[in-house]
């Protein structure tokens, strides 16, 4: 687990999940180590339970890798799982780390992907 986060203070991951969870229609925002489904940090959860998400988000993103593994291709940089209930959106950091968000089925999906792209990059 060393190196995670890369010297990332609280207030920075606070800052950052804050950031996220400021879009409109995003429920929660969370940092994870998609190989063993730890979370990092996490904000505006309410009725959510992060372990469930970053259990979730874990599974969804070690998945996505197989499939391009066998497409032949590299690591996942943005995967996407949507419902009637909302979306999930997950985001590469520096590996293993993941910045992931819960959103309503009303939030800016666009924006939130833009957001969560741009964001996964300030982790490293």
């Amino acid at each position: 687990m060393a190196g995670r986060g890369r010297g990332m203070s609280a207030v920075a991951w606070a800052a950052l999940l804050d950031e996220v969870t400021a879009i409109p229609g995003v429920r929660a925002a969370v940092v994870v180590a998609a190989d063993d489904g730890l979370v990092i940090h996490e904000a505006a959860m309410g009725d959510l339970d992060s372990a469930d998400v970053a259990a979730l988000a874990a599974a969804l993103v070690r998945r996505g890798a197989r499939l391009l593994g066998t497409l032949g291709g590299g690591r996942p940089q943005v995967l996407q799982l949507g419902g009637a209930g909302g979306t999930i959106v997950a985001a590469a950091g520096p590996d293993p780390l993941w910045l992931i968000a819960v959103a309503a089925p009303e939030a800016e999906l666009g924006r939130l992907r833009l957001l969560l792209g741009d964001r996964a990059g300030v982790m490293r």
